[in-house]
């Protein structure tokens, strides 16, 4: 606390703004990590092309174990209270992702399988019943480290909240390894400090907590990004306005559809997935609507599919097998409004 003292009577005494270099850490800190999403632009132009791991028999709400365990705190005083709810917080949020129904294992090892989350995303679970674990398709699990740092500037401190999560998720019925991932999310939170280095401001516990819920979050994300990208949600073509450049599926925003998702519009053709166009949703709870922007009219397959189906939109449509897949799985936008910093 010395040295702060008189690093900032040095600095006074200067009269200048001028920025000093020191030991205290002043690199920008990569606070929202990196996702990789899909918009308009990325299908505007290019190959038209479905996303990978397109499979029709996926388009239904997958059945997903999640099991987060193992939780370690490496530096810094951090409440027992926050790190012990940590785990549980994380899997009642994977609830919010309407692509999956979620079945949470709260105990270490993830032995027990419990009842279904509610939609909502409540915390509080009803009767504990044992699930089927042949039912499921999917595991995932994840082993968390939660980080506090402080370093220590001119005026203040920032401390620095860092949740690393290591995922693993893996496919029931094929009994391999989908993905690993290690993800890391970090919350800033700044402590104002009188000349004298005495703090003027700080944490209650509940501020506390809420730093590292945003920060386990940030991780909570990438994972939830590569989910989307490796599980895209698809549903059957339900019908077609006479235009031809608007039609229904059977999926909506209740089945991981967001707002304006990407989709391509697709015919199966004996097997072979032939993509026929790039579209806009509009999601309902159980189905959608969307409105074609570019037709795949460069691809010879594409173009006999798209000539006989536009000689009468209404009608044809149902004489091929057409189907929508999305591109990305856009976040809860409760993670957007409750996890903001």
């Amino acid at each position: 606390m010395a040295a702060r003292l008189w690093f900032q009577v040095a600095l006074a005494a200067l009269g200048t703004a001028v920025w000093v270099g020191t030991g205290c850490a002043s690199e920008k800190i990569q606070v929202n990590p990196s996702l990789t999403t899909y918009g308009r632009k990325d299908l505007e132009k290019g190959e038209l092309r479905l996303p990978t791991n397109t499979n029709t028999e996926t388009f239904r709400r997958l059945l997903m174990g999640v099991a987060f365990n193992d939780i370690s705190v490496k530096a810094g005083e951090i409440s027992p209270n926050i790190v012990a709810t940590l785990s549980v917080r994380l899997q009642t949020e994977m609830a919010r992702l309407k692509r999956f129904t979620i079945f949470s294992a709260h105990n270490r090892g993830g032995v027990r399988m419990f009842q279904q989350l509610a939609e909502a995303g409540e915390a509080n679970m009803a009767k504990a019943e044992e699930v089927d674990l042949k039912a499921l398709d999917l595991v995932l699990s994840a082993a968390i480290t939660v980080t506090k740092e402080r370093q220590q500037r001119y005026d203040h401190d920032d401390l620095i909240y860092e949740v690393e999560c290591d995922f693993s998720c893996e496919d029931l019925q094929t009994k391999t390894v989908v993905f690993a991932e290690k993800a890391r999310g970090r919350a800033i939170r700044t402590q104002a400090l009188s000349l004298a280095g005495k703090q003027l401001g700080g944490f209650s516990e509940e501020d506390e907590r809420q730093a590292v819920y945003n920060a386990a979050m940030k991780a909570l994300a990438v994972v939830a990004n590569k989910l989307g990208n490796t599980y895209p949600v698809g549903g059957k073509v339900t019908g077609m306005l006479a235009s031809g450049e608007r039609f229904a599926f059977d999926k909506g925003f209740e089945d991981g559809i967001g707002k304006d998702q990407q989709v391509v519009l697709f015919a199966d053709v004996g097997g072979v997935k032939v993509p026929l166009a790039a579209a806009e949703a509009s999601a309902e709870k159980r189905q959608s609507s969307a409105r074609v922007y570019r037709w795949n009219g460069g691809d010879a397959d594409a173009k006999a599919v798209i000539k006989d189906i536009m000689a009468n939109p209404a009608e044809n449509w149902r004489k091929h097998a057409l189907y929508a897949v999305g591109f990305g799985m856009p976040l809860p936008p409760e993670w957007e409004n409750e996890y903001k910093d």
